[in-house]
């Protein structure tokens, strides 16, 4: 299968690489979309010094379960759509025993601390797929990540109906952020 991977700053190419295989409580998915992240520019522009290299980039992924557990906790099967949580997290921490698992002690992020999802196939933790509609473009799905941050911006900041914010940054989370509220 391919890849795209970073080999460093201004060091992209499609590589081949063997298919994944999943091990227990994981999912293989046929990586149908993926976003380009501004963190994904920064790491082939050598300016997102949390990038360890070589890297196969991508955390925004969205594509189809092929194979899963059976009895995994969100009740998804083969052929559903989903996309994917980029946040690798521990489960064990004080802050992930209390929900903050985005302050795991151990956290790693896809294309970042861990391979990514721009390749053909990808085999990602069961529990960590979020179920998309089947009629949802493809080509929309991976907006999701972004949209979820740009949502829990919303929320930190406790905005209520009616109030006004101003949001500082014209890029794709400030722009959902603004649709948002």
């Amino acid at each position: 299968m391919y890849a795209i991977k970073y080999d460093g700053p201004r060091k992209v190419q499609c590589v081949e690489i063997d298919k994944p295989q999943a091990g227990e409580n994981e999912a293989l998915i046929k990586v149908r979309s993926a976003g380009i992240c501004g963190s994904d520019i920064g790491a082939f522009r050598g300016t997102n010094g949390l990038v360890t290299y070589p890297r196969i980039i991508g955390h925004e992924v969205a594509g189809e379960i092929l194979s899963i557990p059976e009895h995994n906790k969100k009740g998804l099967k083969a052929g559903d759509h989903v996309i994917v949580d980029p946040y690798l997290y521990c489960g064990s921490c004080y802050p992930c025993s209390i929900g903050r698992t985005n302050c795991c002690t151990d956290l790693k992020v896809l294309g970042v601390h861990a391979e990514g999802g721009m390749s053909e196939y990808f085999v990602h933790p069961a529990d960590m797929l979020w179920k998309l509609p089947k009629d949802m473009p493809w080509e929309l799905a991976p907006i999701a990540e972004p949209l979820t941050i740009a949502l829990h911006g919303i929320h930190r900041g406790g905005l209520k109906a009616g109030e006004h914010v101003a949001i500082i940054g014209a890029g794709p989370i400030g722009i959902l952020a603004a649709i948002l509220s």
